[in-house]
């Protein structure tokens, strides 16, 4: 008996509910209200609005030559296809920042094709690439975009030169060993300090981003291990170490001392380590005939093992003549030294094969640190 009340009020329960809905949804159905579904025509209307906001170039920006060393340059706005206009607003960022640090300029010096000078100490001399749009501003003052290019003030790039990340023993060159204490010390500098950490084969961002710097390491030493677990250790969402190991070929799996395949596995997996080549022998390469076992072998022996592209090469001992650059050519972009100093492009023969480089020892002070990466 009880079972079939409940059922009973139950089906009452739903239709005196659905009744309510019934009534609620005429009452809605009787107020004004605003269509909210997209006909064919308003869709076919939207797709022509973006049509017409698309970007399509009337004219070409022109940008000055400049020199390793400039610090401003002349922009013009040239092949315009409206002849009438009066005024040019030019926006322009740095790549590495956000385009909301943009600046406005505006030119209407139209007999010389709406000139404008720029000076970097508008962007607090920051160097670097830049984004420049030019707008064609009209008699109501709105502004429409007519062209885009992109212009450089080349940064410095210094390259550093570590060798063994330990405690210096006793044993070797005392030189070329920095205490791993010393090594996260400076690496913690770098970013603190917003550096960008690059590998040769991101050589090309290097204006496209802030403090742009190499971390290298001669020779393929096993205490390397220290410097990666180090930068492991650093990273974060921000801070994206990177670093280059030069490694001799012939020495990977000899001993203790020198690293092992599975090392340099793991630096590679570890997406900091870039491996490269140091010759295959540490050969002295400017009283040597045969190059392509020193330069190709080493070379291809490290890509074999990681898989990954060689592109660059330590000079061992920094020993090199114009026979090892013009040999280094036939296989490789990029080449170090051990001449002091940091990279700048000055478009000068093979500068690339002759990249000087910042040297850091057991003597380097954290204060003299930041004075040579400045």
């Amino acid at each position: 008996m009880y079972k079939y009340f409940w059922v009973s009020f139950f089906a009452l329960f739903l239709l005196t509910n659905s009744e309510i809905a019934a009534k609620d949804m005429e009452r809605e159905l009787q107020r004004p209200f605003t269509i909210t579904t997209f006909p064919s025509s308003l869709i076919e209307e939207n797709e022509e609005l973006k049509k017409r906001n698309v970007y399509r170039p009337m004219a070409t920006i022109s940008i000055a030559p400049t020199t390793y060393n400039s610090t401003e340059t002349t922009i013009t706005t040239v092949e315009r296809k409206d002849e009438n206009a009066n005024q040019i607003d030019y926006h322009i960022w740095r790549t590495a920042d956000s385009p909301l640090t943009m600046k406005k300029f505006t030119s209407t010096d139209k007999e010389r094709n709406f000139s404008f000078l720029f000076d970097t100490s508008e962007f607090l001399a920051q160097r670097g690439e830049y984004q420049v749009e030019a707008y064609m501003v009209d008699e109501q003052g709105i502004e429409k975009l007519i062209a885009q290019n992109t212009f450089c003030f080349e940064q410095s790039v210094p390259i550093l030169m570590y060798h063994a990340i330990d405690e210096f023993k006793g044993k070797g060159l005392q030189g070329l060993f920095v205490s791993p204490a010393n090594f996260e010390a400076q690496m913690r500098y770098l970013k603190e300090n917003k550096y960008t950490l690059l590998t040769f084969e991101q050589w090309d961002e290097r204006n496209k981003v802030n403090k742009p710097i190499l971390v290298t390491f001669d020779d393929g030493m096993k205490n390397n291990m220290n410097a990666l677990r180090i930068l492991q250790a650093l990273e974060d969402e921000k801070f994206l170490p990177r670093a280059t190991e030069f490694v001799v070929a012939n020495r990977i799996d000899t001993s203790p001392y020198w690293l092992s395949s599975e090392d340099i596995k793991e630096m590679v997996s570890s997406g900091i380590f870039s491996i490269q080549s140091h010759t295959l022998t540490h050969a002295d390469l400017p009283i040597i005939s045969n190059f392509d076992n020193e330069l190709n072998a080493s070379k291809q022996k490290i890509e074999n093992l990681t898989g990954y592209p060689v592109m660059a090469i330590a000079y061992p001992a920094g020993q090199f003549n114009n026979k090892v650059v013009e040999e280094t050519r036939k296989h490789y972009t990029f080449a170090v030294t051990t001449k002091s100093g940091q990279f700048i492009s000055k478009d000068q023969p093979n500068e690339l094969l002759l990249l000087r480089r910042v040297r850091i020892s057991n003597e380097t002070t954290l204060r003299q640190f930041a004075w040579l990466v400045h």
